[in-house]
């Protein structure tokens, strides 16, 4: 993801009507990026399932 897109939100307060908008926005293409990757690089980029285990 670009810096411009950190650096807009960083500059927004939490009060201001455009951080919802900026936000949905950045998520959105986060997610499209996603999808146009190789099905065969997605399947090898995931993480694997973490089993918790006792704290003793």
């Amino acid at each position: 993801m670009h810096n411009d897109f950190y650096e807009q939100l960083q500059k927004l307060t939490h009060d201001d009507e455009m951080r919802p908008k900026v936000l949905i926005y950045g998520i959105k293409r986060i997610l499209k990026k996603r999808q146009q990757e190789n099905k065969i690089k997605r399947f090898f980029k995931r993480k694997n399932k973490v089993v918790p285990k006792s704290w003793s």
